[in-house]
């Protein structure tokens, strides 16, 4: 029931974080108007994501084909929608745009990257990568010179951010074994994912008016 709880707060929160994204990239030119596509698309991923883990909840739907569904979408929202969130808020604090096709390759490189790895046998180690790669990117992009609102907007959704990643998520730093990640890892996640996405708009908005 509090899994359920969790993950339909993610979804809420995705599709809050991916509506607000968008809706404000239809006002702007090319290269920034991409970088929040580029943000709502990853919030979209972690809304599939969540909606899978409810269904795969439900007894109606139980069985090893969404097991297997609900893995290949947490995977994507893992190891592509993770760094592709935290490109956005770098990219967004330094003013320095990729065009569409840029994220296109950049998204393609994440699946590419994955696929290497888990043939590899690395995945477990290619957790705790992306969770320190995507807190300390997001870390660099809070400490941009910006404005001190910005800068605590992007502080903000780091800590979040960090917090979920490296005490939660799948590539925890430091296990613990009081917490149901299940329930604490789509919460955390879900508080994340609109300060992310807020900080981005606002950052992008900031440049585009200076």
């Amino acid at each position: 029931m509090l899994s359920s709880l969790a993950y339909g707060a993610l979804l809420v929160s995705a599709l809050f974080a991916a509506l607000q994204l968008q809706r404000h990239a239809q006002s702007l030119s090319d290269a920034p108007k991409a970088t929040l596509q580029a943000a709502a698309l990853s919030a979209v991923f972690f809304g599939i994501w969540s909606l899978s883990e409810l269904i795969s909840q439900s007894d109606s739907f139980a069985g090893t084909d969404i097991a297997t569904l609900q893995r290949l979408l947490s995977n994507l929202a893992y190891f592509v929608a993770l760094p592709f969130i935290a490109s956005a808020l770098w990219v967004s604090a330094y003013n320095r745009h990729w065009q569409r096709p840029a994220w296109g390759r950049w998204l393609i490189g994440l699946f590419a990257l994955f696929e290497l790895l888990r043939r590899m046998e690395h995945g477990e180690l290619y957790m705790q990568v992306v969770a320190i790669a995507v807190s300390a990117g997001m870390l660099v992009a809070a400490l941009a010179p910006l404005s001190k609102s910005l800068r605590g907007a992007n502080l903000l959704a780091t800590i979040n951010m960090a917090a979920a990643l490296l005490l939660a998520g799948p590539g925890m730093l430091l296990p613990n074994p009081s917490f149901d990640s299940n329930v604490i890892y789509p919460l955390l996640l879900a508080g994340a994912l609109p300060l992310t996405a807020i900080a981005i708009k606002q950052t992008v908005l900031f440049h585009h008016k200076a």
